[in-house]
């Protein structure tokens, strides 16, 4: 599953860090949750789904993650949403897969370019997080992830956070649309995933929901490509 590592130079001096296969169109794009990085059990099962059917793949260490420039709780996700676009303008119309705050980055990024966007997994999505941030905060100012470390949020990242019009978003949302949350998640809760799917504008969606599943969903991988990939094209939003 050999891949190409590749760097996309951002304004003042940032830069993301990634590695791809070639293949196929349409491509497969992973993005990551807080605090991980590219390379992991779900991006590894997706390149193999890939690989077995010689499509293309990417994934890449959002800003503050692993070999990507920037520091954790200093990016702000509309910085993210932005740096995911200009991915996606290198793989042209993909099948993107975004994990928790992926998944959140990924929404909005569909939303914004649908038509760098063929089809859009969401799993476990970070709805609701970014417009309650402050509340997630200690004292100091600090996020505490439950599996991945703390870190001090600044404030341009809160009040960035807390201006993106999450409620609108779904509405906003006109591709192909798979939705997976699991009901043993103590991350974040089912029910905003039962609303984002509920107001897709797309005719052509899903919403799976996983008896026992956790919020990493590594255990169905294999099941939510094939659900993915399984989504129809060819009905207008």
């Amino acid at each position: 599953m050999a891949t190409s590592l590749f760097r996309i130079d951002l304004p003042e001096g940032h830069h993301i860090v990634g590695d791809e296969r070639a293949g196929d169109d349409p491509c497969y794009v992973f993005f990551h949750g807080l605090g991980s990085v590219r390379a992991g059990e779900k991006s590894t099962s997706l390149l193999d789904h890939a690989q077995q059917r010689d499509r293309g793949f990417l994934r890449f260490d959002m800003r503050g993650h692993g070999e990507s420039s920037g520091e954790l709780g200093q990016v702000t996700v509309s910085e993210l949403i932005h740096d995911a676009v200009r991915v996606l303008e290198r793989t042209g119309p993909a099948v993107v897969v975004g994990s928790s705050l992926g998944g959140l980055v990924a929404a909005h990024a569909a939303a914004a370019r649908p038509d760098l966007v063929e089809r859009l997994a969401l799993l476990a999505p970070a709805f609701g997080l970014m417009p309650n941030i402050r509340r997630q905060l200690d004292k100091d100012g600090f996020l505490h992830t439950s599996d991945g470390p703390s870190f001090f949020v600044a404030p341009r990242v809160r009040d960035d956070a807390e201006a993106l019009d999450e409620r609108g978003l779904p509405a906003r949302v006109r591709v192909p649309t798979l939705v997976v949350h699991g009901t043993a998640d103590d991350t974040i809760p089912l029910q905003v995933s039962e609303w984002f799917h509920a107001g897709i504008a797309h005719a052509s969606k899903e919403l799976w929901v996983v008896a026992d599943g956790d919020h990493r969903l590594n255990t169905v991988a294999t099941e939510i490509w094939r659900r993915v990939d399984a989504l129809t094209t060819d009905v207008k939003p």
